[in-house]
């Protein structure tokens, strides 16, 4: 990304930023995350969109960078180059309580690499080295000098977030977080950098008590006294770093018949919606304006597969055969529409 703009600090309080983030694997949040960010960079072309990958496997990135083969070569420049977000908290190890003022040398624009996709896209790059600077993380973040150093190296990713907003401008900019699923030191710098949670779920027993894991882990509910004093909530409120709110759940996944989930799934969804109820009932205040929302996103199919191996947005896939390494998957119309209209009534809703 170039420029020379100045760094500021800047709080953004201005900006939307949204962690896609569930404590469970295999709901579909890295590709959600695409189709939403993508999606919501088509329909408000007037606003700039930051992704900001905080999955060791930079999946994401990837795709962004062109989809797999090209986006993979792009990728493995940027982690090469410390053009990544593991190359910035590299940086932060050294500064680890104040920006560096190379914050927007990290942004990248997603079309100077992959011309699908849309101009008011840009990426902060996942990186592997995310797991070996977890122990740093904490390390760094248990100092007792200065006495805010753990809100200092929390917001590593926040201040690069804000960084970057401020380049592209705050009030402008969306900014939409991938997230790993464990709740690892960088999954706690990814929360603190959004202001809202968007949880992914799908149609099983760890995605119901994923829920229950949510509400103990971001918001301290039923946290034994024991650990009380050390849990993320509690150290967010010590430090005046607040948790984000949740935006909804989405049902990813859902298999469909006359559009409908079926019945199986369908009472899988609702004790998985009965013990969000229930997280609700004991902290009102974790729920944006109070409300509890949720989406269903169905089955993809085979089109988040050519999507993501081609670098290609949901709203530019089309009817048709594609080359999938030795493969050649066909997408049909309707999965497409069904899809895209899931999406887009979520998007719609940020």
């Amino acid at each position: 990304m170039k420029g020379t703009k100045k760094v500021t600090a800047g709080t953004g309080a201005n900006m939307k930023s949204y962690a896609i983030w569930n404590n469970k694997g295999g709901v579909g949040k890295t590709y959600l995350t695409f189709a939403i960010a993508s999606e919501y960079a088509r329909i408000h072309p007037e606003k700039r969109v930051i992704v900001a990958d905080m999955c060791p496997q930079a999946n994401l990135s990837e795709i962004i960078l062109g989809g797999n083969g090209k986006g993979a070569a792009a990728l493995g420049k940027l982690i090469a180059q410390r053009k990544t977000i593991g190359g910035y908290f590299d940086a932060r190890t050294r500064s680890a309580h104040a920006i560096t003022g190379s914050e927007t040398s990290f942004l990248v624009k997603g079309k100077d690499h992959n011309a699908n996709m849309p101009d008011n896209l840009y990426c902060l790059a996942g990186d592997p080295s995310l797991e070996v600077q977890a122990p740093v993380i904490n390390q760094l973040s248990a100092v007792s000098l200065p006495a805010d150093s753990w809100k200092n190296v929390h917001l590593w990713l926040k201040d690069l977030v804000t960084a970057c907003g401020n380049y592209l401008g705050e009030q402008e900019t969306t900014c939409f977080i991938d997230c790993n699923p464990s709740f690892a030191a960088y999954t706690e710098l990814a929360l603190l950098a959004a202001n809202q949670i968007i949880v992914p779920c799908s149609s099983d027993g760890s995605s119901a008590r994923a829920i229950d894991n949510l509400g103990q882990l971001v918001y301290g509910i039923d946290v034994q006294d024991a650990y009380k004093a050390v849990s993320f909530f509690d150290r967010s409120n010590q430090f005046g770093a607040p948790v984000p709110v949740i935006h909804s759940f989405v049902f990813n996944r859902s298999t469909q018949y006359d559009k409908k989930a079926s019945k199986a799934f369908s009472a899988m969804f609702d004790n998985i919606e009965a013990r969000a109820r229930n997280l609700k009932d004991k902290k009102p205040s974790a729920f944006q304006s109070g409300e509890l929302q949720r989406f269903e996103v169905p089955d993809n199919h085979s089109v988040a597969i050519v999507s993501s191996h081609l670098g290609l947005p949901l709203y530019d896939v089309k009817p048709g055969s594609y080359e999938v390494y030795d493969t050649k998957p066909q997408v049909n119309n309707e999965p497409i529409e069904r899809y895209q209209r899931a999406i887009s009534d979520l998007v719609t809703s940020l």
